[in-house]
């Protein structure tokens, strides 16, 4: 088997593993190598799944086998939890036994003050010439949230005990710091985004995280890559791909680690990567497939908007408030995102004049006031807006609150989310009840609690400004 067929079939069951054996899989159900089938099990996974334990016939009530080599069938991924100096034992067994990819979760393959180096070595000198392909080691695996697949550790995929379950959507993560990768779906989650994948790759001794950006960007299901990065082993690999995600209409969301001296210094010490220069990662990063993001609330604001809402035409807005000074807070906002309050025609003016009390104002911002929280109808603002031809997005800032505010205003918000062109975000400048972000969530609407997050998910969703 040629070395790219081998990747292609490690990387397809990556994303749609029909079986998984976990290789170190522990009694104690506090162990590391017990999270994986308690997991696999709890999220619903419904390919075979075989305990790997040396010492014990029977894990967490399955029957286990003493190696991978006597498991009694094929196996498409094996989870490695085992300490490092037994893993390229392990890894010769597992390739002897046909596994298509092992996902080695140790650590101690040179990171931190270097020790294993050794061991490194002699996993790249035994496996790299084989039909198996290797993901990590120090990683914490990866979830294939559509093949109900968790095979990894993380407490994220642990909903019984965090309570927020990861939604399913377009949003694949992929990331070389594991607490990071799944911790972005999470908080994305918890704004009603959804994902497909989320693959962490840690030291990267095989595949790296551009083999596996090259495969999602394939993906149909897969709409936007998220990268948290540390560095590249070999940059020039990522133009054609980034190239290939704009010809496919894909985005690529890019998080760039390690941009100080000390952040490099500490990439190098967590996976052995070589963060390079701020100036050398600006110019490779400089690609219209690529957005680059710098702080955590910007990438979950920009990836909720991306996620729910069309492109706009141009930068011209307009804010519909019910507050006159969230509505300033948010025009303001706006302008410091670059994107400009548009001014209304005197005809659109006068019609959303009819839709509001005399002291409120329909120049832009629009003033609906406070009358509207009593029980007012705010929905026909907007579909004016929307329909004027004189705005690209809209804002729509009120408060939120009251359990129920939105409820009469649900099939209005429904109807116009499903035809209008342009995008609509919301700014709850109020602590949100739980049921209007159900609400909002149901209708696709995008979402945020403070000004300028909403301004910037909106501004990601406009042309670039001309340059100077």
């Amino acid at each position: 088997m040629t070395p790219h067929i081998a990747r292609s079939q490690a990387l397809a069951a990556l994303f749609d593993p029909k079986s998984v054996a976990v290789i170190g899989a522990s009694t104690n159900p506090h162990g590391l190598g017990s999270r994986p089938l308690s997991l696999l099990r709890a999220r619903g996974y419904q390919g075979a799944v075989f305990p790997v334990n040396r010492s014990h016939s029977v894990v967490q009530g399955e029957r286990a086998y003493p190696s991978i080599g006597e498991v009694p069938e094929p196996v498409d991924v094996a989870m490695v939890a085992v300490p490092a100096g037994l893993v390229p034992t392990v890894l010769r067994e597992c390739a002897a036994a046909g596994v298509k990819l092992a996902v080695v979760v140790s650590s101690g393959f040179g990171e931190g003050q270097g020790s294993g180096l050794e061991l490194a070595e002699e996993v790249r000198s035994d496996l790299l010439a084989t039909d198996m392909r290797v993901l990590g080691p120090n990683c914490e695996g990866f979830a294939s949230l559509p093949a109900h697949a968790p095979v990894t550790f993380s407490p994220v995929l642990d909903y019984e005990r965090s309570g927020a379950p990861l939604k399913v959507g377009g949003v694949t993560v992929l990331s070389q710091s594991g607490g990071l990768g799944f911790a972005v779906a999470q908080w994305g989650s918890e704004v009603g985004i959804g994902f497909n994948h989320i693959v962490t790759t840690g030291n990267e001794i095989d595949l790296d995280i551009l083999d596996v950006a090259a495969e999602a960007v394939e993906e149909p299901s897969t709409n936007t890559v998220v990268m948290l990065l540390e560095g590249f082993r070999e940059p020039a690999r990522l133009p054609p791909i980034a190239d290939r995600a704009l010809a496919l209409g894909k985005t690529f969301m890019l998080v760039k680690l390690g941009v100080s001296e000390a952040g490099v210094r500490g990439a190098f010490a967590h996976t052995r990567h070589d963060a390079g220069t701020p100036a050398a990662y600006g110019r490779l990063l400089d690609h219209p497939a690529i957005q680059v993001i710098t702080d955590a609330d910007s990438l979950i604001d920009v990836l909720q908007a991306r996620s729910k809402c069309p492109p706009m035409a141009g930068r011209k807005v307009a804010v519909v408030t019910t507050s006159g000074g969230a509505g300033v807070w948010t025009s303001d906002a706006c302008c410091l995102q670059g994107l400009q309050l548009a001014a209304l025609s005197p005809a659109t003016q006068a019609r959303l004049a009819n839709h509001m009390p005399a002291y409120g104002s329909p120049i832009n911002p629009v003033d609906l006031t406070a009358q509207f929280i009593a029980g007012g109808q705010f929905s026909p603002a907007l579909e004016i807006l929307a329909a004027s031809g004189e705005v690209d997005g809209i804002v729509f800032v009120t408060s939120l609150s009251s359990p129920g505010r939105l409820e009469n205003e649900r099939d209005a918000l429904t109807a116009l989310v499903a035809r209008s062109p342009i995008p609509l975000v919301v700014y709850a400048y109020t602590r949100p009840a739980r049921s209007c972000i159900d609400l909002l969530e149901e209708i696709g609407l995008a979402w945020y609690t403070g000004s300028h997050r909403a301004a910037r998910g909106l501004a990601s969703l406009a042309p670039a400004m001309a340059q100077a």
